[in-house]
């Protein structure tokens, strides 16, 4: 019983390691491409424009 207990235990820490490295990863690539996309089609912040799209401008 405790040997069922402690691979349900290392099966948790494995899965817990796994979705860190992948939101890890998921920010750093959006964090390489995300400005590089923002750059490509410069957005004018005027009143005319959605308030969020004035934010990302």
């Amino acid at each position: 019983m405790e040997k069922q207990t402690n691979s349900i235990r290392e099966i948790g820490q494995l899965m817990s390691v796994a979705i860190a490295a992948v939101l890890f990863g998921s920010t750093m690539i959006l964090s390489a491409v995300g400005p590089a996309r923002a750059s490509e089609a410069p957005i004018l912040a005027t009143q005319a424009t959605p308030a969020t799209l004035r934010y990302l401008a």
